[in-house]
């Protein structure tokens, strides 16, 4: 299932895939939205969106999204 997840501050793809290396492998990085600041990832449909944020620890979400974000900033 595809998401995209606002976070906090703004990080490299390359950070965030090696924090994932190191948490969680289930989730693939698919690519970052400059339209909306998000960056689209597909995860199993059994991952819950705690565990999604488990996965990118220490970096805080603000938000996780189940389509895409039209109208944020």
């Amino acid at each position: 299932m595809d998401h995209f997840i606002k976070f906090k501050e703004n990080l490299p793809l390359d950070q965030l895939s090696e924090t994932l290396e190191q948490n969680n492998s289930d989730i693939l990085l698919l690519r970052f939205s400059k339209l909306t600041g998000t960056v689209k990832i597909r995860a199993a449909e059994s991952l819950k969106k705690r565990d999604i944020k488990r996965a990118f620890r220490p970096h805080k979400i603000k938000h996780i999204y189940d389509d895409f974000p039209v109208g944020i900033k």
